[in-house]
């Protein structure tokens, strides 16, 4: 068992898993159009958690994420490499209000943003995250 992810941790129970059953599915993403096995997984959240890590987050840190099911692939990948790096998720649903992400970002202490900057911030405008931000 890896030290860094002890086997009470979400973490550590997947590493097990993963050292067990990597070549098993894990989830589809039908928006997405592919299949992750439980080793592409462990892969892609390791590389989102390294990718922390070297941005200088550590454990106790948080993170906002401002995703939508048409990312579902990296919401689920940027959760799981979050828990691997001790790293606090908070999210964000603009349909609350969408002027709130500065407040939100304010009191929430995170220290960065994830987000999908092609989606429509909304129908009248036709922004994207991105121009928005």
């Amino acid at each position: 068992m890896n030290p860094k992810f002890p086997s009470d941790t979400v973490a550590g129970l997947y590493k097990v898993a993963v050292a067990s059953n990597y070549m098993m599915d894990a989830v589809r993403f039908d928006s997405q159009k592919f299949n992750w096995n439980l080793k592409d997984f462990d892969r892609y959240s390791s590389a989102f958690a390294y990718g922390l890590v070297e941005s200088g987050y550590t454990p106790g840190d948080k993170v906002l994420v401002w995703m939508d099911q048409t990312n579902s692939a990296e919401v689920l990948a940027s959760i799981m490499g979050a828990a691997k790096a001790g790293v606090t998720v908070v999210t964000y649903n603009e349909k609350e209000n969408i002027d709130a992400l500065h407040q939100t970002l304010r009191d929430s202490g995170a220290r960065g943003l994830v987000f999908s900057p092609n989606t429509e911030v909304d129908e009248k405008s036709q922004d994207t995250r991105l121009t928005f931000l």
